[in-house]
Protein backbone atom coordinates (compact mmCIF):
# COMPACT_ATOMS: atom_id res chain seq x y z
CA UNK A 1 0.00 0.00 0.00
CA UNK A 2 1.35 3.61 -1.17
CA UNK A 3 -0.31 5.07 2.00
CA UNK A 4 -2.48 2.64 5.08
CA UNK A 5 -5.43 1.06 4.76
CA UNK A 6 -8.51 3.09 5.98
CA UNK A 7 -9.80 0.48 8.16
CA UNK A 8 -6.45 0.51 10.47
CA UNK A 9 -7.45 3.70 12.16
CA UNK A 10 -11.23 1.72 12.58
CA UNK A 11 -10.64 -1.71 13.27
CA UNK A 12 -7.65 -0.76 15.91
CA UNK A 13 -7.31 -3.19 18.82
CA UNK A 14 -8.20 -0.38 20.96
CA UNK A 15 -8.98 3.34 21.35
CA UNK A 16 -5.28 4.09 22.15
CA UNK A 17 -4.13 2.67 19.52
CA UNK A 18 -6.35 3.84 17.06
CA UNK A 19 -5.47 7.39 18.52
CA UNK A 20 -1.76 6.67 18.03
CA UNK A 21 -1.73 5.67 14.93
CA UNK A 22 -4.08 8.61 13.91
CA UNK A 23 -1.74 10.89 15.70
CA UNK A 24 1.39 9.35 13.77
CA UNK A 25 -0.55 9.67 10.30
CA UNK A 26 -1.41 13.28 10.69
CA UNK A 27 1.90 14.32 11.56
CA UNK A 28 3.53 12.13 9.18
CA UNK A 29 0.71 12.48 5.95
CA UNK A 30 1.91 15.96 3.91
CA UNK A 31 5.56 14.45 4.33
CA UNK A 32 4.30 11.28 3.08
CA UNK A 33 2.17 12.30 0.09
CA UNK A 34 4.64 14.72 -1.07
CA UNK A 35 7.73 12.57 -0.84
CA UNK A 36 4.99 9.97 -3.04
CA UNK A 37 4.42 12.85 -5.17
CA UNK A 38 8.05 13.88 -6.35
CA UNK A 39 9.54 10.42 -6.02
CA UNK A 40 10.11 6.88 -6.76
CA UNK A 41 8.57 4.90 -3.43
CA UNK A 42 8.58 1.40 -2.89
CA UNK A 43 4.81 0.28 -1.95
CA UNK A 44 4.52 -0.43 1.87
CA UNK A 45 3.38 -3.76 3.27
CA UNK A 46 0.57 -3.33 5.64
CA UNK A 47 2.37 -4.93 8.89
CA UNK A 48 5.15 -1.98 8.33
CA UNK A 49 2.05 0.74 7.96
CA UNK A 50 1.20 -0.76 11.40
CA UNK A 51 4.28 -0.87 12.71
CA UNK A 52 5.27 2.87 11.85
CA UNK A 53 1.77 4.22 12.57
CA UNK A 54 2.32 2.33 16.13
CA UNK A 55 5.43 3.98 17.15
CA UNK A 56 5.26 5.68 20.73
CA UNK A 57 8.13 8.87 20.27
CA UNK A 58 9.32 8.06 24.08
CA UNK A 59 9.71 3.98 23.39
CA UNK A 60 11.23 4.19 19.65
CA UNK A 61 14.29 3.15 20.86
CA UNK A 62 12.80 0.12 23.04
CA UNK A 63 10.32 -1.18 20.33
CA UNK A 64 12.52 -1.31 17.27
CA UNK A 65 15.92 -2.59 17.11
CA UNK A 66 19.06 -0.81 15.37
CA UNK A 67 18.21 -2.44 12.27
CA UNK A 68 14.50 -2.31 12.42
CA UNK A 69 14.29 1.38 13.19
CA UNK A 70 17.05 1.51 9.55
CA UNK A 71 14.78 -0.53 7.44
CA UNK A 72 11.92 1.78 8.64
CA UNK A 73 13.77 4.66 8.10
CA UNK A 74 14.37 3.54 4.39
CA UNK A 75 10.89 3.35 3.28
CA UNK A 76 9.72 6.38 4.94
CA UNK A 77 12.87 8.41 4.92
CA UNK A 78 14.89 9.67 7.85
CA UNK A 79 12.88 12.81 8.25
CA UNK A 80 9.31 11.11 8.73
CA UNK A 81 10.99 8.98 11.42
CA UNK A 82 12.29 12.07 13.29
CA UNK A 83 9.20 13.70 13.20
CA UNK A 84 7.90 11.37 15.27
CA UNK A 85 10.16 12.79 18.43
CA UNK A 86 9.30 16.79 18.05
CA UNK A 87 5.47 16.82 17.87
CA UNK A 88 3.65 20.32 17.25
CA UNK A 89 0.57 20.74 19.48
CA UNK A 90 -1.18 21.54 16.29
CA UNK A 91 -1.64 19.84 12.25
CA UNK A 92 -3.11 21.62 9.30
CA UNK A 93 -5.48 19.44 7.94
CA UNK A 94 -5.95 20.32 5.05
CA UNK A 95 -7.62 23.54 6.01
CA UNK A 96 -8.80 23.22 9.57
CA UNK A 97 -6.50 22.93 12.58
CA UNK A 98 -6.68 19.82 14.82
CA UNK A 99 -4.96 19.59 18.19
CA UNK A 100 -3.01 16.93 18.69
CA UNK A 101 -3.21 16.80 22.71
CA UNK A 102 -6.57 15.57 22.78
CA UNK A 103 -7.68 13.10 20.04
CA UNK A 104 -9.81 11.36 22.24
CA UNK A 105 -11.97 14.03 21.59
CA UNK A 106 -12.06 14.68 18.16
CA UNK A 107 -15.61 14.59 16.62
CA UNK A 108 -16.78 11.58 14.01
CA UNK A 109 -17.13 14.12 11.47
CA UNK A 110 -13.95 15.22 11.40
CA UNK A 111 -12.95 11.66 11.49
CA UNK A 112 -14.67 10.95 8.54
CA UNK A 113 -12.63 13.43 6.43
CA UNK A 114 -9.68 11.71 7.73
CA UNK A 115 -10.69 8.60 6.09
CA UNK A 116 -12.01 10.25 3.17
CA UNK A 117 -8.78 11.71 2.50
CA UNK A 118 -7.27 8.47 2.79
CA UNK A 119 -9.44 6.71 0.64
CA UNK A 120 -9.39 9.43 -2.05
CA UNK A 121 -5.52 9.65 -2.14
CA UNK A 122 -5.15 5.43 -1.90
CA UNK A 123 -7.06 5.71 -5.40
CA UNK A 124 -4.82 8.32 -6.42
CA UNK A 125 -1.74 6.39 -6.21
CA UNK A 126 -2.87 3.18 -7.12
CA UNK A 127 -4.63 4.37 -10.37
CA UNK A 128 -1.14 5.86 -11.44
CA UNK A 129 0.71 2.26 -9.92
CA UNK A 130 -1.59 0.21 -12.26
CA UNK A 131 -0.69 2.97 -15.04
CA UNK A 132 2.89 2.81 -14.60
CA UNK A 133 2.78 -1.73 -14.83
CA UNK A 134 0.63 -0.90 -18.36
CA UNK A 135 2.62 1.72 -20.01
CA UNK A 136 6.55 0.52 -19.19
CA UNK A 137 8.38 3.47 -20.64
CA UNK A 138 6.83 5.77 -18.19
CA UNK A 139 9.26 7.88 -16.82
CA UNK A 140 9.24 9.54 -13.48
CA UNK A 141 8.29 12.86 -14.71
CA UNK A 142 5.40 11.54 -16.71
CA UNK A 143 4.18 9.72 -13.49
CA UNK A 144 4.00 12.97 -11.59
CA UNK A 145 2.44 14.38 -14.70
CA UNK A 146 -0.54 11.73 -14.96
CA UNK A 147 -0.75 11.77 -10.82
CA UNK A 148 -1.46 15.61 -11.30
CA UNK A 149 -3.75 14.98 -14.91
CA UNK A 150 -5.77 12.35 -12.37
CA UNK A 151 -6.24 14.47 -9.95
CA UNK A 152 -7.59 17.72 -11.65
CA UNK A 153 -9.73 15.73 -13.66
CA UNK A 154 -11.25 13.23 -12.20
CA UNK A 155 -11.50 15.02 -8.74
CA UNK A 156 -12.53 18.95 -8.84
CA UNK A 157 -10.70 21.18 -7.13
CA UNK A 158 -8.63 24.24 -7.37
CA UNK A 159 -5.89 23.31 -9.65
CA UNK A 160 -3.05 25.80 -7.94
CA UNK A 161 -3.49 23.92 -4.82
CA UNK A 162 -1.93 21.08 -4.36
CA UNK A 163 -3.00 17.38 -2.83
CA UNK A 164 -2.27 18.16 0.49
CA UNK A 165 -3.92 21.71 1.07
CA UNK A 166 -6.66 21.18 -1.20
CA UNK A 167 -10.21 21.81 1.12
CA UNK A 168 -12.67 19.43 1.55
CA UNK A 169 -15.83 19.61 -0.74
CA UNK A 170 -18.77 20.88 1.05
CA UNK A 171 -21.17 19.00 -1.15
CA UNK A 172 -21.54 15.99 -3.50
CA UNK A 173 -18.80 16.20 -6.74
CA UNK A 174 -17.33 15.52 -9.88
CA UNK A 175 -18.25 11.10 -10.16
CA UNK A 176 -20.54 11.65 -7.26
CA UNK A 177 -22.15 14.94 -7.78
CA UNK A 178 -26.42 14.48 -7.96
CA UNK A 179 -26.36 17.10 -11.40
CA UNK A 180 -26.53 14.72 -14.52
CA UNK A 181 -24.68 17.50 -16.47
CA UNK A 182 -21.79 17.22 -13.66
CA UNK A 183 -21.41 14.07 -13.44
CA UNK A 184 -21.39 13.36 -17.65
CA UNK A 185 -18.45 15.52 -17.34
CA UNK A 186 -16.01 13.65 -14.40
CA UNK A 187 -17.39 10.26 -16.29
CA UNK A 188 -15.95 11.55 -19.74
CA UNK A 189 -12.85 12.24 -18.08
CA UNK A 190 -12.78 9.29 -16.91
CA UNK A 191 -12.97 7.96 -19.96
CA UNK A 192 -10.70 9.65 -21.70
CA UNK A 193 -7.93 8.46 -18.85
CA UNK A 194 -8.96 4.88 -18.96
CA UNK A 195 -9.19 4.43 -23.24
CA UNK A 196 -5.80 4.37 -23.91
CA UNK A 197 -5.36 1.13 -22.05
CA UNK A 198 -4.97 -2.62 -23.20
CA UNK A 199 -8.40 -4.06 -22.97
CA UNK A 200 -10.49 -0.81 -22.82
CA UNK A 201 -13.94 -1.80 -24.05
CA UNK A 202 -14.71 -0.92 -27.55
CA UNK A 203 -18.25 0.04 -27.27
CA UNK A 204 -16.64 2.85 -24.44
CA UNK A 205 -14.58 4.50 -26.86
CA UNK A 206 -17.32 6.79 -28.58
CA UNK A 207 -18.24 10.18 -26.51
CA UNK A 208 -21.13 10.06 -24.85
CA UNK A 209 -23.35 12.68 -26.33
CA UNK A 210 -24.93 15.71 -24.31
CA UNK A 211 -28.43 14.42 -24.12
CA UNK A 212 -27.25 11.35 -23.25
CA UNK A 213 -29.89 10.20 -20.09
CA UNK A 214 -28.85 10.33 -16.46
CA UNK A 215 -29.31 6.09 -16.65
CA UNK A 216 -26.92 6.02 -19.32
CA UNK A 217 -24.29 7.86 -17.76
CA UNK A 218 -24.70 5.81 -14.94
CA UNK A 219 -24.01 2.46 -16.82
CA UNK A 220 -21.39 4.55 -18.63
CA UNK A 221 -19.51 4.69 -15.10
CA UNK A 222 -19.98 1.14 -13.89
CA UNK A 223 -18.50 -0.54 -17.44
CA UNK A 224 -15.63 2.07 -16.39
CA UNK A 225 -15.05 0.86 -13.15
CA UNK A 226 -16.14 -2.89 -13.63
CA UNK A 227 -13.00 -2.46 -15.99
CA UNK A 228 -10.67 -0.54 -13.76
CA UNK A 229 -10.98 -2.68 -10.98
CA UNK A 230 -10.68 -5.96 -13.01
CA UNK A 231 -7.83 -4.78 -14.23
CA UNK A 232 -6.20 -3.89 -11.14
CA UNK A 233 -6.76 -7.42 -9.60
CA UNK A 234 -5.53 -8.82 -12.37
CA UNK A 235 -2.03 -6.87 -12.28
CA UNK A 236 -1.76 -6.96 -8.36
CA UNK A 237 -4.13 -9.86 -7.14
CA UNK A 238 -6.10 -7.57 -4.79
CA UNK A 239 -8.78 -5.02 -5.28
CA UNK A 240 -8.10 -1.54 -5.57
CA UNK A 241 -8.99 0.94 -3.23
CA UNK A 242 -12.39 3.24 -4.46
CA UNK A 243 -13.63 6.42 -2.34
Amino acid sequence: YFLPHPALFVRGKSSDCRQRYLRNWLVSRVGWITRLSVSDVTPVTPRTWWAFLNMIPEQISSIFSGDKLHEVANLFGPELIGVQHDIPSHIQFPDISIFLGDLGRMTQWMKSKVLWDLYEHNFWFKFVALAHVLMLDMTLDRESDMLTRFSMQVFPGDSELTMCAEPFPSENQGLVSSDPKLKLKYVEKLQVLLSPWLGFPSNLMEPLPPSVSSACVWAVEKKLALFYVQLFFDNFGCLPILP
